[in-house]
Formats: C-alpha cells, structure tokens, sequence
C-alpha cells in the first residue's frame, strides 16, 4: 500500500514536472519585440489642388510578437500614434490638423496586424539587398474609426534588427473624417504612406 501511495506521488510530481516544462516551452514560442523609434519612420503624402504637402508621424511606440512555431513567425503587431505629433512641417496647417483629426477626442491613432503571409523570398536569410516579400492584413484605427487595411511588404534582418518596410493608401474618407475644402483648396481624402518599422531582436532571432 505505501508503495502505491508513492507511486502516485512520484506520477504526481512527474506530471506537474513536464506541465511546467510545457509551459516554459510555449512562453519561449512567442516572444514580444519592441519597436526601435529611432530606427522607424512613418511618412505621408497628402495632394491638394495645385500642389501636395508631406507630412511625417513623429511619435510611434509599438511591439511585434515572434511566434517560432508559424511561418513567418511574425504574425501579430500593434503600432500606436500620437495624433499631436503628426506633422506637415507648417504651423499654420499643422493646427488646422489636429482640429481636423480632434486630437483632443482622439488623441493616438492604431495600427494591429492580424496576419502574414510568405508571398515570395527566404524569410529566414532575407537582408537589404534581397528581401522576403509579404501580404500582412490588420485593421487601422484613425478618427475612432476602424477599418480593415490590406497590402504588401517588405522584410529583412539587420543585424539585431528586424526591419520592415512598405507603402499603403488610407482613406480618411473612411473613417469618417470630412474632405478639407478652403477656397480654391481641395484636399485628396486619399493619403499615400510610406513606412519602415525597426524591431530589437532577441539573440536567438538575430542575423548572423
């Protein structure tokens, strides 16, 4: 009876030995990266009548998650943008802006990745010179209105860096935002991005 008494408590102790090893292993399956601000850039490009302005996203924090068991193992990312720090490098235009986005109501802009697909290229040894292309869907959150948001983008290592770059359309129009009109002025609701996202990789993840 003692030995069956053991026997169970040895069994016991075996199970929540490999349940704690399960676990270790799936908390080490996905791993969240931070986004390297200095390394990022976000960019826009707004065409009005007679000539287009840029502008530039000047403050953006954000994460990646890298899941070692999908393909590619980036499949999920939130990106957060301070509406206030949106600039068009004029003053004047700038306030006209954030009265436009209601900083005040809605002071951070959204981005969430959802899902990624390989469409071509070696995800694994891809760098500057010949990057992996993807299809990456998320959803955009600008005005309080989310909206799905679908393209194609480019990554690669650097170093200790993951690097992701690409262009996109938003359309303010969408998200309930209304088209600027001043006198002989009218703006495109169409606003062309341009962007490259910096990710600090962990060792494991890192080029060689």
């Amino acid at each position: 009876m003692r030995f069956l008494r053991l026997t169970a408590r040895s069994f016991a102790l075996l199970l929540l030995f490999y349940a704690i090893l399960f676990e270790s292993a799936l908390s080490r399956a996905v791993q969240t990266v931070d986004l390297d601000p200095n390394g990022s850039f976000v960019k826009f490009v707004g065409t009005a009548f007679l000539h287009s302005f840029h502008g530039e996203a000047k403050d953006i924090s954000g994460s990646a998650e890298i899941d070692a068991s999908a393909v590619p193992p980036v499949q999920k990312a939130t990106l957060h943008f301070k509406t206030a720090a949106f600039t068009t490098f004029h003053q004047e235009r700038d306030q006209k802006m954030f009265a436009w986005l209601q900083i005040a109501t809605h002071p951070e802009a959204l981005f969430t990745l959802q899902n990624v697909k390989l469409l071509e290229g070696d995800f694994q040894n891809a760098n500057a010179q010949h990057p992996a292309k993807f299809e990456v869907r998320g959803g955009f959150t600008l005005n309080g209105v989310k909206k799905p948001m679908i393209g194609s983008a480019l990554g690669w290592r650097e170093k200790d860096r993951l690097i992701v770059s690409g262009e996109t359309t938003v359309d303010t129009l969408r998200h309930g935002l209304p088209q600027i009109r001043e006198a002989f002025m009218t703006v495109a609701t169409e606003v062309k991005v341009s962007y490259r996202l910096s990710f600090i990789l962990p060792r494991e993840h890192a080029a060689q």
